[in-house]
């Protein structure tokens, strides 16, 4: 939610939901079958306010499509995945297709609401009623098996619904339909039918059966001696002689009946479960007021907690994104009460989004609206990708000054002219987060959690270091794999873009790892079995994870890279000697030229060949051996420019011996922010000047012989942030006619990039000649 993984157009809400429930047909070159939409169901799609529920409930819908699917060749039906499957067959009622599909997905729990539906409906041997298989089912479960079997119904039951939005959004305006257009309007809605009957049974008897051994208060209302009142879910054991630790999780993000099942699981576990939401959101009467509180409200509301008649007095923090900010703003009030937190991909206001090393970004613009427009959430503010799209693309061909992005838009936001009046990491961002010495006093255990392919991965890393910095004794752990924002804090898909996970990568459960470390700290139970050390990564391509003792020790080793002599080859090489001789590769870029976009994050991971990227390529030599590439890239860049500032950034690509190549890192950074992200210090024209790097991204993947790396050095000049025109006045401030005058960019061969790259199986580093 807070910060989004590879850009937001990396990821597409509803269509992670449509690929995750293998509903997406691929859509065939050429259909030659046609269906008129008969005119009834046309007039029923149209109608205003109509919800999908009532569509599914709709027999003339269903008796319309009926003749229309029943023209499928059966080819067509049985080469569809599960999930459409089942639903054509249940709309033909094809028993057949029924007893086949479902018996292969018998043990799938993801199936078990259409094993009951069929059970009741389609079994001639069942006597039973649909209400009465659920209900008898339901009352022999675990309260574990109950859980995932709620949990399991309630996200399905809401991806159905948006499944059928979606499909029904793109064809009410047709007046003929394509196979696969059918074919998914028909599946979407019986399968929503399906959901919404055994839901509106299963729900009572789900909720009657928790409530006869746990206390549920959906909406409890706390209010400080100060006035301040926030809202609270709570799940607890109704055995009142015991005291239990409480697993809290602090959240602008309201949604009532995700906070009980949130609550519900951490109960599960031996804890009661206590989900609050911010001040202003929910029952709260005060004003919404995104970051600025978030420390000493939690601060107060663990005092009230750990007062509590059920609270052993232990309390633990958990949660992921601006949950996981919550967490780092808590423990910078020390509340003795706080034993543990375990953020997973966690904000920082200052290092992710809305700005990333003093750039701005616009990938997130909207979520000021997402949760101040309301007392729980505005989905709608996500919904319409191209209008905010045509946002970005406007503000950045038009050259007008970013801070007019609100203008464009249409709307004030004040909560983002609020960041852009603060470009340094000054005491407004210092008031929110532990900064510098806070770190020393930050003695309790830390399990940080993120993603390779996760936007919040640099915020993570960087309470990380800077909880050793200033703490060297300090019980700090990491948990990073190949996960995006969201895979990062749940359980994986098979893919991130167009990659496909390892094995062993795909089992991570966050929520399960995490609540593994909170026994293990406070009941003495073993580690997780993922969390053997202080660092804990996924080699991707290698199907392993590996253990080590510390940052630092992984990102002490590896190769210092130096880019070399320039020559006119199309791919400069980046060696691993400094070169004797200084010497430069020159760069000009035209700033107010906004037909091309510069140091662009490539939406898919694997790419067919190295892409024509704007920026000037270094190659290394071929590894002659696998090596291992696992860590962040370190060192600095020297340059020297014909402005006052600029913002650099790279690529980093694995080029594989087919020539595939493999996005490794991304990088972004403002070079008068480069030496001291709190103190802008401008260059001086023509001054050669040696920039560190910082908040650089991690991956770990096996290299395979054969292999090289490529990094593509480049001017960051995208639709996706500013675009700082050198000028050294606030960059928000600047237009396209600052830019007159195109930039000119030395990039000087004692650069030094160190990779972290090492021998696998510790060989020695063996290179061939580049060819």
């Amino acid at each position: 939610m807070c910060i989004l993984s590879k850009l937001t157009a990396k990821v597409i809400a509803l269509s992670a939901v449509l690929l995750s429930m293998s509903l997406l047909v691929p859509l065939k070159a050429k259909e030659s079958k046609q269906f008129l939409m008969p005119s009834n169901l046309k007039v029923l799609l149209a109608t205003d306010n109509i919800t999908m529920t009532q569509i599914a409930d709709s027999e003339l819908f269903f008796k319309s499509l009926l003749p229309l699917v029943n023209q499928f060749p059966k080819e067509l039906i049985s080469k569809q995945p599960a999930d459409v499957k089942i639903g054509l067959s249940l709309l033909q009622q094809n028993k057949k297709y029924l007893d086949a599909t479902l018996s292969k997905h018998s043990a799938s729990s993801k199936f078990i609401q259409y094993q009951q539906f069929y059970q009741a409906n389609f079994q001639s041997n069942s006597t039973l009623t649909l209400k009465q298989t659920i209900t008898q089912e339901l009352e022999a479960l675990s309260y574990a098996a109950l859980y995932d079997y709620e949990t399991n119904l309630n996200t399905r039951y809401k991806q159905q619904r948006k499944q059928l939005a979606h499909v029904i959004n793109n064809i009410k305006q047709l007046n003929a339909l394509s196979e696969q257009q059918l074919t998914l309007l028909a599946s979407s809605a019986m399968n929503l039918k399906v959901l919404k009957s055994v839901y509106v049974i299963a729900h009572p008897v789900i909720q009657k059966k928790w409530q006869e051994k746990y206390i549920i208060e959906p909406a409890r209302l706390i209010s400080t001696a100060q006035g301040i009142e926030h809202t609270a879910t709570i799940v607890r054991p109704k055995n009142n002689r015991e005291t239990y630790p409480t697993a809290f999780q602090f959240t602008i993000y309201a949604d009532e009946s995700r906070h009980i099942q949130t609550a519900k699981y951490a109960v599960l576990q031996g804890y009661v479960g206590i989900i609050v939401n911010s001040r202003g959101k929910r029952l709260s009467n005060n004003k919404i007021e995104p970051w600025i509180n978030e420390g000493k409200d939690a601060h107060k509301i663990i005092d009230w907690i750990s007062t509590q008649s059920w609270s052993n007095g232990e309390v633990v923090m958990y949660g992921g994104s601006y949950n996981g900010y919550t967490q780092w703003a808590a423990a910078k009030y020390k509340h003795p009460a706080l034993k543990a937190i375990a953020p997973y991909a966690a904000a920082h206001p200052a290092l992710g989004l809305p700005m990333e090393n003093n750039i701005f970004l616009t990938a997130n613009y909207q979520w000021g609206f997402h949760v101040t427009n309301n007392k729980t959430m505005d989905n709608s503010e996500y919904a319409n990708r191209a209008h905010w799209n045509n946002v970005n693309k406007t503000l950045f061909s038009s050259g007008r000054a970013f801070k007019d992005i609100d203008k464009i838009e249409g709307r004030p936001n004040p909560l983002f002219q609020k960041f852009l009046s603060h470009p340094s990491f000054d005491d407004y961002y210092k008031a929110m987060v532990p900064y510098g010495k806070d770190f020393a006093d930050i003695t309790i255990p830390v399990l940080s959690i993120t993603g390779y392919f996760d936007g919040g991965q640099i915020s993570s890393i960087y309470y990380m270091q800077e909880h050793y910095k200033y703490n060297p004794k300090a019980n700090h752990s990491l948990l990073i794999g190949p996960y995006d924002h969201w895979t990062a804090q749940d359980t994986p898909l098979s893919h991130v873009t167009n990659y496909q996970l390892d094995p062993v990568a795909a089992k991570k459960n966050t929520e399960k790892i995490v609540f593994e470390w909170f026994d293990h700290i406070l009941k003495s139970a073993p580690s997780p079995a993922l969390v053997k050390s202080k660092v804990n990564y996924q080699l991707m391509g290698n199907n392993s994870w590996h253990h080590i003792d510390s940052f630092a020790q992984l990102n002490q080793q590896g190769i210092n890279f130096y880019l070399g002599t320039p020559s006119t080859s199309k791919y400069q090489t980046l060696v691993t000697t400094k070169p004797r001789q200084l010497s430069k590769h020159t760069q000009q870029v035209d700033l107010s030229d906004r037909s091309v976009q510069h140091n662009i994050d490539h939406m898919n991971i694997i790419l067919p060949k190295l892409p024509d990227d704007t920026g000037i390529v270094f190659i290394t030599d071929v590894f002659k051996q696998d090596m291992q590439y696992a860590g962040t890239p370190t060192g600095h860049i020297s340059i020297s420019i014909n402005k006052r500032d600029v913002d650099i950034g790279f690529n980093i690509y694995q080029i594989q011996p087919d020539g595939q190549t493999f996005h490794l890192a991304h990088y972004r950074s403002r070079a008068s922010y480069a030496k001291n992200s709190a103190t802008r210090q401008l260059l001086t024209p023509g001054q050669k000047t040696k920039l560190p790097l910082v908040n650089t991204r991690m991956s770990a993947r096996k290299l395979n012989k054969g292999s090289k790396i490529a990094l593509v050095l480049d001017v960051n000049k995208n639709e996706h942030a500013q675009v700082n025109m050198g000028t050294g006045q606030d960059v928000s401030l600047e237009t396209i006619e600052d830019g007159k005058e195109p930039l000119v960019l030395n990039w000087y061969t004692d650069s030094k990039i160190h990779l972290p790259i090492t021998p696998m199986y510790n060989q020695a580093i063996t290179m061939s000649i580049n060819q």
